[in-house]
């Protein structure tokens, strides 16, 4: 759902290719964030539609650590700008948004206000830019020290058992991004492997991903819940550079590209969706179905909208086709 890292140093088609299937992982993430709040915010999970919400806990240890891992990927080639130009770069590409998004959700559909400190304090469901912005300044403060280094560091001070504050989030989805910094160049080369390798981790991932839906612990919050992400996170990674682009990705792609546009406005659509179908009475299954399907159609609908409307996804004096979450920054 970011400023960049230098690729791995393919060139010529073989950067083209990179970049589509980054493009369609951020695609695939941010459309299941979509899914997700479609299940999550109508119901809750005694609610008669269960099934649903336990399908994406599935998906938990996977999607926040892809895109963080993603942008981190990007950070390398971010940090050889000077200072001045890296940290105008994040407050128009990634700062501009969450505040404009923040301030527009807090007083159009926040029930307790904009002004609520809470609100404030967590970033709501716009947590994952501030962490974001958080794990560039890092960065940028501790440039000269390895990614790795970083990585371990953060993961190590994280002692939690939820993930309800903003600083909780950056130092454990921060442990991604600084391993997307460090190993990102090493993907094309992992993808070469022998498929025994990450079959080998494909069947660890499958339990441990079930184990997690039973213990909210291993989703997140804790150096356990990183070592799954980590291994789901191999297994997708040996992956996603073999797949082709072609008609059949073209959508994710595309949505990979807008990926801000998606992460800024699903969320407000669907809860005026749920607050709708509330009112209608809906059975769950209904409430759900609606939700999620009305949700897609008109986050699509905002991002083929994006030409028209540049200032809620990037500062007027900055450049409009960067995206916080797209690896072409």
């Amino acid at each position: 759902m970011s400023s960049p890292v230098s690729p791995p140093s393919d060139a010529g088609a073989g950067s083209s290719r990179r970049m589509r299937w980054m493009d369609l992982l951020r695609g695939l993430a941010v459309v299941l964030v979509v899914i997700m709040h479609g299940a999550t915010i109508p119901l809750s999970t005694d609610s008669g539609f269960r099934e649903w919400v336990v399908v994406n806990q599935y998906l938990e240890p996977v999607r926040m650590p892809l895109l963080m891992f993603l942008s981190g990927m990007l950070l390398p080639r971010a940090l050889r700008k000077t200072a001045g130009e890296y940290l105008w770069g994040k407050f128009a590409a990634i700062g501009w948004p969450a505040l404009v998004w923040m301030v527009l959700y807090g007083v159009l559909i926040f029930r307790n206000g904009p002004f609520d400190a809470a609100y404030w304090a967590t970033g709501d469901y716009l947590w994952f830019l501030l962490a974001l912005l958080g794990c560039y300044l890092i960065a940028l403060v501790t440039r000269k020290i390895h990614p790795g280094l970083t990585a371990a560091v953060m993961i190590a001070t994280v002692s939690l058992t939820s993930l309800t504050i903003l600083p909780d989030r950056i130092l454990y989805y921060g442990t991604f991004f600084f391993l997307g910094a460090w190993l990102g160049r090493y993907v094309l080369a992992w993808s070469r492997t022998h498929p025994i390798v990450p079959l080998l981790l494909l069947g660890p991932a499958a339990v441990l991903s079930h184990l997690a839906v039973q213990d909210g612990s291993l989703r997140g919050g804790s150096w356990q819940a990183a070592a799954i992400s980590v291994t789901c996170l191999a297994v997708v990674m040996w992956f996603a550079p073999k797949i082709p682009s072609n008609a059949r990705t073209w959508f994710l792609e595309w949505m990979g590209r807008n990926s801000l546009v998606v992460y800024v406005t699903h969320f407000p659509i669907l809860v005026v969706i749920h607050r709708t179908m509330d009112q209608l009475g809906a059975d769950p299954l209904l409430h759900v179905s609606v939700t999620t399907l009305g949700g897609l159609a008109v986050t699509v609908g905002m991002v083929a909208l994006r030409p028209w409307t540049p200032w809620l996804y990037a500062s007027p004096r900055g450049d409009h086709r960067r995206a916080a979450l797209s690896p072409r920054q």
